[in-house]
């Protein structure tokens, strides 16, 4: 028995992910947080957000009531579809653009301006630093994302005060929903670059091969101080409206939001509408295999497994069958877009792969030294 990955006793989910405590009964934090929702009070905490929506419509005169962050999934027209049709905001969408997109992702972040009637302001990131970015978020980190994942935090926050919008709508909190660091339940989404997505690095490192602080002005994350001095107020959309992945699926579809089953049959997931809109990434879903022990299948199962959609052991037979696969088109379209060849990306990949959970063969092959049952 390896015993040092234990696993979640209700859900797949194990006690490596960065952050995530099982309980004395072995269970953890996701789960437990899930059960608590069932006591709340959805009614008040909807009238809350209503209040809070009063604060702020008008604001602008004819203008922007609000900003909502959005990539074009299904969360995103979820979010739209009740800050804009149920509250009645006039919101600005504000996204961060893919270098890699899907035709299903161009259509789904299409159709929300559409549908609903809202601006989008896409900010398109320097491809140049971009490439040389992913590439040492790849290397030094082990987050072949993390660039982007910083201008995803970083840009909406810094667009919002530079328009003098006071009202930012974010999704979920990711660690309080599916287990983190951040363990108390809260609306403000201030503290958000904290919750380990974005992990801190230190600059001086990666200013090289022509890059300076000018190129990584937007993906620079504006302090506490700066957010409350321009009065802005960015919250989590999960507090105020019960979360449920299938169930913001189900609502965006009604909406013209479309899966990726025509596109894509992916290899390592158990779902089609789910991060959709990039192949590239997606390497970064995957990479928590090798470090943590679990990928996209575990996560999704065990948002299944919470909701009631899927027992345990139909997770674990899942997890077992396809979290470790690693999607053909993601590496390629990761590997093309930074320049790297497939052969120099497992080389990379080798030095990330957790030795207390993986060991090497003769041939370089890894092999799992755990086993979720």
């Amino acid at each position: 028995m390896n015993t040092y990955i234990k696993f979640c006793k209700k859900c797949v989910m194990p006690n490596t992910r960065p952050g995530l405590r099982l309980d004395k009964n072995g269970v953890c934090e996701a789960c437990n947080n899930y059960d608590k929702k069932k006591n709340i009070n959805w009614d008040k905490r909807f009238n809350e957000l209503k209040e809070l929506c009063d604060k702020y419509r008008g604001c602008n005169g004819d203008g922007y009531d609000c900003a909502i962050a959005v990539s074009g999934g299904k969360d995103s027209t979820f979010q739209v579809y009740v800050i804009k049709e149920l509250m009645g905001m006039n919101p600005l969408l504000i996204s961060v653009d893919n270098w890699s997109w899907t035709e299903t992702g161009i259509k789904n972040k299409a159709n929300i301006s559409e549908s609903f009637g809202c601006d989008i302001l896409t900010l398109s990131l320097n491809k140049k630093v971009g490439k040389k970015m992913m590439l040492k978020g790849l290397q030094q980190l082990g987050s072949p994302t993390w660039y982007i994942d910083a201008a995803i935090y970083a840009s909406p926050v810094r667009l919002c005060m530079n328009m003098g919008l006071k009202l930012l709508i974010y999704g979920e909190n990711v660690n309080y929903e599916y287990g983190g660091s951040q363990k108390e339940e809260t609306y403000s989404a201030k503290e958000q670059y904290k919750n380990d997505v974005v992990k801190p690095i230190d600059w001086s490192k990666w200013l090289e091969d022509g890059i300076t602080m000018k190129d990584l002005n937007s993906i620079k994350q504006p302090t506490i101080n700066e957010v409350e001095e321009a009065q802005l107020e960015p919250i989590y959309l999960s507090y105020f409206v019960k979360w449920d992945t299938h169930n913001n699926y189900e609502i965006a579809k009604r909406h013209g939001f479309r899966h990726m089953e025509h596109e894509w049959a992916r290899e390592g997931t158990i779902e089609n509408y789910n991060q959709i809109d990039s192949p590239a990434y997606l390497i970064n879903q995957w990479f928590k295999y090798p470090k943590f022990g679990h990928s996209s299948t575990t996560e999704m199962a065990s948002r299944y497994i919470r909701s009631g959609k899927m027992s345990r052991e139909e997770a674990i037979k899942l997890v077992n069958e396809k979290d470790h696969k690693l999607d053909q088109k993601i590496l390629d379209d990761y590997c093309d877009f930074v320049g790297i060849t497939i052969k120099e990306f497992w080389e990379i990949a080798d030095k990330w792969y957790n030795h207390n959970l993986f060991e090497q063969n003769e041939f370089g092959v890894w092999n799992k030294k755990f086993n979720i049952e």
